[in-house]
C-alpha cells in the first residue's frame, strides 16, 4: 500500500498539475460539508467572555452555539462566508499539495526524500505556499462569519471592494505574520504526522487492495489533523483576533467589544483578562473540524490521485497497443 501524498519514484503517471488538481478537488468537497463547524470556531476565537457555560458570553457549546445562530440568524448563517472559504480552500489546496509534490520530488532528485524528517520540512513550505496564494480570501471569510446585523458587507466582492477602499490594500494581508507562523508549523505537522501514521496504519490494516484510503489513509488523516491543530492552535485564536482589527463594533451584538492595536497587544490582553483557557477557546468545534476535514481531505486527495493515475495508465496501456 502506497500514499499519493507527494512525490513517489513509483508513481511515474502522476504530475504535479495531477496533485494539484486532487488538491482542489479535496479542498472544495471538504469545505462543503464542514462550514458549519468553521463558523462555530471562528465565533468562539472571537468571543472575549468565556465560552464556559456560566462564563456569560453568547456561545458555550458546539450544540448550543449552533442553536442560537440559527434561531437569531437563520439557518444558511452556519455557512456563512461559503464563497470566500470555498476560494481559500481551493486556491490553498491547489498551491499547498503542487508544491508539496515539487518539494518532495526535489528532496528525491537530491538523495534526501527518504529522510523521515523531510516530509515535516516539505509541509512547512507548502503551506507557507499556499497561505501566500490564499489570505485575501482568509480575511473576507472571516469578516463575513463574525458580522452581525445590520450586514457591512453584502458578499466576497463587496468585502473587497469596501475594504480597499476603507481600509487600504494592506488590510486584505492583516495577520499575515501570525497566520504564516501558524499554518508553516501546523501543515508542517500535519504533513509529517500523516507520513508517519499512514505507515503505522498500513502495517495495522495491511493491504487495502483498490481502495487504501478507506484506511490507512482515513485512520492517518484524522488523526494528523487533530495532533496538528492541539499543537498551534492558541496561534490560530491570535490569527482571528487579528483579522478583525477596525471591525470591531460590528461584532457588539454577540459580547464584550476588545480593540486590540498590535499582535503583541492582543498576546498580552488576553493573557490577563482571559487566562490560558483564552487561548484555546473554540479548541473542541476547532478539533472536531480538524481531524474531519484532515480525515476528508486526505481521502479525496488520495481517491483523486489513484483515479488519475488509472486514468494515465489506461492511455499509456492503449498508445502501447
Amino acid at each position: 500500500m502506497v500514499s499519493h501524498v507527494g512525490y513517489k519514484d513509483n508513481q511515474e503517471h502522476l504530475t504535479a498539475k495531477d496533485h494539484a488538481f486532487a488538491g482542489a478537488v479535496s479542498g472544495f468537497l471538504t469545505r462543503g460539508f464542514l462550514q458549519p463547524l468553521d463558523v462555530l470556531k471562528i465565533r468562539f476565537q472571537l468571543q472575549v467572555e468565556s465560552t464556559l457555560r456560566r462564563g456569560g458570553g453568547l456561545y458555550h457549546g458546539v450544540i448550543q452555539s449552533a442553536v442560537v445562530i440559527v434561531r437569531s440568524e437563520g439557518l444558511t448563517a452556519l455557512w456563512k462566508g461559503h464563497v470566500p472559504a470555498q476560494a481559500l480552500s481551493i486556491c490553498f489546496g491547489v498551491a499547498q499539495f503542487w508544491s508539496y509534490a515539487v518539494l518532495t520530488k526535489t528532496a528525491n532528485e537530491h538523495g534526501i526524500g527518504e529522510r523521515y524528517s523531510i516530509h515535516g520540512v516539505c509541509g512547512a513550505l507548502a503551506g507557507t505556499c499556499g497561505t501566500l496564494a490564499s489570505f485575501p480570501c482568509d480575511i473576507v471569510r472571516t469578516r463575513l462569519i463574525a458580522q452581525g446585523t445590520p450586514k457591512r458587507y453584502n458578499g466576497m466582492v463587496d468585502a473587497w471592494r469596501k475594504l480597499l477602499h476603507q481600509e487600504g490594500i494592506l488590510s486584505l494581508w492583516r495577520g499575515l505574520v501570525p497566520t504564516l507562523a501558524m499554518t508553516a508549523p501546523y501543515t508542517g505537522l500535519t504533513f509529517y504526522f500523516y507520513n508517519a501514521f499512514f505507515i503505522l496504519a498500513s502495517k495495522s490494516f495491511g493491504d487495502g487492495g483498490e481502495v487504501p484510503w478507506l484506511s490507512s489513509s482515513a485512520v492517518s488523516g484524522v488523526a494528523s489533523g487533530v495532533c496538528a491543530k492541539v499543537c498551534i492552535y492558541p496561534l490560530d485564536v491570535l490569527k482571528k483576533r487579528i483579522q478583525i482589527r477596525g471591525f470591531e463594533e460590528a461584532r457588539r451584538q454577540f459580547g464584550k467589544v476588545v480593540v486590540y492595536p498590535n499582535a503583541w497587544k492582543c498576546i498580552v490582553q488576553m493573557w490577563k483578562e482571559e487566562g490560558i483557557l483564552g487561548c484555546y477557546k473554540g479548541l473542541w468545534p476547532s478539533m472536531l473540524k480538524s481531524g474531519c476535514a484532515s480525515g476528508s481531505i486526505f481521502i479525496t486527495y488520495e481517491a483523486t490521485c489513484h483515479f488519475l493515475a488509472h486514468i494515465h495508465s489506461s492511455r499509456e496501456n492503449n498508445d502501447i497497443r
